[in-house]
């Protein structure tokens, strides 16, 4: 189309999908920015589309471990429990039996307890000169590095390996006296 003074006209259509792409562009802006309300006008599967800006907003800022530490009887000391002959499907990564069952079952303590059970059981019956009264459960919170910055591949590490600065969650603990009971029995 042609005016009268040679120049082209816009459509009618042109303008307004122009206004929609400015009003769709400033309301991921203003979502980005962390402004609430355009969104809240929005229906929620409008919504969706402008919230785009802010994929993972609650993304890890640390990788979970999940580790055991034992009571030996000798010793009378807690130290690190080496959980992988006890779960032998993928036991060097951290899709392995052992941290599945602590993801999905750590504040669960009738399975933690059966856990414990489990692990005293077997580490007595592989290692009967070295018999266990206990376990402590827990989980370390490993910093992820920033973005960008080289990573390093999932390797296990002893548990004093790891600097102060990661963080360790006890979930669950033998009770002093299952301890004593148990060594009483193992000898």
């Amino acid at each position: 189309m042609v005016s009268v003074e040679g120049a082209p006209r816009r459509p009618a259509w042109r303008i307004a999908v122009a206004g929609v792409a400015a009003f769709y562009l400033l309301g991921v802006f203003l979502d980005a920015a962390g402004v609430s309300w355009p969104g809240r006008l929005l229906p929620l599967p409008l919504r969706f589309f402008v919230q785009v800006a802010e994929l993972f907003p609650h993304a890890a800022q640390d990788a979970v471990e999940w580790r055991a530490e034992a009571f030996h009887c000798g010793s009378g000391r807690f130290e690190e429990l080496d959980v992988r002959p006890f779960f032998p499907i993928r036991p060097d990564d951290k899709e392995s039996r052992f941290y599945r069952a602590m993801f999905f079952h750590h504040r669960q303590r009738p399975v933690l307890v059966a856990l414990e059970g489990y692990l005293v059981r077997e580490q007595n019956r592989l290692h009967p000169d070295d018999p266990i009264g206990g376990v402590i459960l827990l989980s370390l919170l490993v910093p992820i590095p920033p973005p960008g910055t080289a990573a390093e591949r999932y390797q296990r590490r002893p548990l004093g390996a790891y600097p102060p600065s990661v963080t360790r969650h006890y979930w669950y603990g033998s009770t002093p006296a299952a301890a004593r009971r148990r060594c009483e029995e193992a000898r």
